[in-house]
């Protein structure tokens, strides 16, 4: 019986965070879960597996993929922007990615409003694929377009192209 998809992500994702001998050993990427915009902005994307993943041994009635919660704090207040991750929730790890080689925020079209790149992680032999990035503009996280990003090179996204109306690709 051929393997799903999902599945096969899942086994994948799992097999190569599991092949890592310490985080600060191991990272070549550059994904990070919290950054800031400006003194009164800033995003949160915390990826939490359960705490039974953990154990060694894993179980396969266990799901160790993460629950993730995407959040904009503008002025002291939260805001969820979970619906623009919800295509990848429960199914890869989400993580803000680098715009240029020194920042994950950046004004790419030069209108005064920052950008950032959202990544779901697809692990595994260098991969390419979609960056999606967003304005921030005061409390909201507005479609701006995509981009080429390889997660185990961490390099910044690369052939950005503005299309607001993007569809994420899963």
């Amino acid at each position: 019986m051929p393997m799903k998809f999902s599945s096969f992500i899942m086994t994948l994702s799992i097999i190569n965070l599991s092949l890592l001998p310490n985080k600060a050993e191991s990272q070549i990427w550059t994904g990070v879960e919290e950054i800031k915009i400006d003194h009164e902005t800033k995003l949160q994307m915390f990826n939490k597996t359960n705490s039974a993943c953990e154990i060694a041994g894993r179980s396969e009635i266990i799901d160790c993929l993460p629950n993730t919660h995407l959040n904009l704090i503008y002025r002291s207040k939260i805001f969820s922007w979970n619906k623009l991750i919800n295509p990848w929730e429960g199914s890869f790890f989400i993580y803000f990615v680098k715009l240029d080689k020194e920042s994950y925020v950046k004004d790419l079209n030069g209108d005064g409003f920052n950008e950032i790149a959202i990544y779901p992680a697809v692990c595994g032999n260098s991969p390419k694929s979609a960056a999606y990035i967003y304005t921030v503009k005061e409390n909201k996280l507005l479609p701006y377009g995509t981009g080429i990003y390889y997660w185990e090179i961490g390099t910044p996204v690369e052939r950005i192209k503005r299309n607001p109306k993007f569809v994420p690709d899963i």
